[in-house]
């Protein structure tokens, strides 16, 4: 228990180390008092309007979760599903992807649901995400191809970082390491006390898959998904209004912009720090902004953003126990399945 206590806090140590040093990298050479003074011509006013649809956007994915829920016959509270959402992100900047099992785990503790089936709620819920995510990425790309050609023009790593995984042989060392393991697995583990247990949770994952897909809410799960995302464009966009060099900028520039903040945010890193404030930063140059203005607007708006997220992340951390709870799942009798 205490090694895994450990590595957590190594593994926290080294992603917090690796965004910092990001942010070392691009600031290093940056006359910290011009930032400030670029920063303080800020219109706070407006970037407190933008955190209301930051706010707004992660209750419609609690919102949207509670359908997933629903679906295999499990009925929390809805203040619950949203408390637990918005916690997520606190815990997340605490430790990386540690706030989606934390998630999971707080709704199965209070609500008496089994944590397998938070989980795959949850892994089918942020596969919608993921799908809405490339999506967003695939229209700026369409709209907008002579930016990304002039990043990538800008930014050669990316290209070159790609063409050195393609080409390294421990690509295909892991790949065929993993083809072994399936070949193993077939042959020698089928019987395995845990390859049971994984055979059995695999063949439940399948059953539910079945019960959400004939689930009858799959119109709201489309709209709920189109509004959080609008919804936060908008938690960003905004942002641009609230300095000179921004806001002329367009909208079809605030989703390019945003679509590589989809990018940055990927890194298992917490909040994004570093690779977020590198994807706006490089972005906005190449649309035109000073680098220094770049820069400053990139620090402004992630502290700004990411205090928010952690103010209403702690409130739905201590709301949890205090959500008004009968205990009544309403579970779909049959939903495991036995390996004969």
């Amino acid at each position: 228990m205490k090694s895994e206590s450990a590595k957590n806090i190594l593994k926290t140590l080294l992603s917090l180390v690796l965004g910092l040093l990001i942010i070392w990298a691009m600031y290093r050479n940056s006359d910290l008092g011009e930032l400030w003074d670029i920063i303080e011509t800020a219109n706070f006013g407006i970037i407190g309007v933008s955190l209301i649809f930051g706010l707004i956007g992660n209750i419609l994915r609690g919102l949207r979760w509670e359908l997933f829920v629903n679906s295999l016959g499990y009925h929390p509270p809805r203040a619950s599903l949203i408390n637990a959402t918005l916690g997520n992100y606190a815990v997340n900047f605490l430790l990386p992807r540690a706030g989606d099992f934390w998630r999971c785990g707080v709704v199965s503790k209070y609500d008496k649901i089994p944590f397998a089936k938070t989980l795959e709620t949850f892994l089918i819920d942020k596969i919608v995400d993921v799908i809405a995510g490339l999506s967003i990425i695939f229209i700026s790309i369409i709209l907008y191809i002579d930016f990304f050609i002039s990043y990538l023009n800008n930014n050669p790593q990316f290209g070159d970082n790609i063409v050195n995984l393609l080409s390294s042989e421990w690509l295909y060392i892991i790949l065929g390491l993993f083809v072994i393991l399936i070949l193993l697995y077939l042959v020698f583990l089928r019987k395995n006390p845990l390859m049971i247990k994984v055979r059995s949770f695999l063949l439940t994952v399948k059953h539910d898959l079945k019960l959400i897909s004939s689930m009858k809410e799959k119109r709201r799960i489309i709209i709920y998904t189109i509004l959080l995302w609008l919804c936060f464009y908008l938690y960003f966009y905004i942002c641009f209004f609230s300095f000179d060099f921004t806001k002329e900028l367009g909208p079809l520039a605030g989703l390019i912009v945003f679509a590589m903040t989809n990018i940055g945010i990927s890194v298992p890193v917490q909040g994004g720090i570093g690779p977020w404030h590198f994807m706006v930063s490089s972005s906005l140059v190449i649309l035109g902004v000073a680098e220094n203005q770049s820069l400053a607007f990139a620090a402004a708006v992630f502290t700004i953003q990411s205090v928010w997220q952690i103010l209403y992340g702690l409130y739905g951390v201590f709301a949890m126990p205090f959500v008004k709870r009968e205990h009544i799942s309403g579970k779909v009798p049959d939903t495991e399945t036995k390996i004969i």
